[in-house]
């Protein structure tokens, strides 16, 4: 989907329950978990994969993970993981617990 697209299904949306919400959050994730799936299944040449393998090389160091994920996405996720403490912590350290994703959810819809 486009962003024109997205647009156009915001007000459908909006006339959504927080349960319809969520599902429609959890069937678009499952779909993009499927393509990029297809995606990775496609880069299988040897070459690709070599260079794969030294990418990951060097974003293995002893510093840590090079991704870094701003506080507001970790409060989603963990919330829609059901990890308690973690959400306690964050929320601790000043998250704010309005934040909504994409689907306009929040932390609290997550649960």
């Amino acid at each position: 989907m486009d962003h024109e697209d997205l647009i156009q299904e915001l007000p459908s949306i909006e006339r959504l329950t927080n349960q319809e919400r969520l599902k429609l959050a959890h069937r678009r994730r499952l779909a993009q978990l499927k393509k990029y799936q297809q995606y990775e299944k496609d880069l299988g040449s040897k070459k690709n994969k070599m260079l794969q393998n030294e990418q990951h090389k060097r974003a293995r160091n002893k510093n840590g993970p090079r991704v870094k994920f701003r506080n507001s996405i970790m409060l989603l996720e963990a919330a829609g993981r059901n990890d308690v403490e973690e959400v306690r912590e964050l929320l601790a350290a000043g998250v704010d617990p309005d934040v909504a994703n994409e689907d306009g959810l929040t932390a609290l819809h997550q649960t």
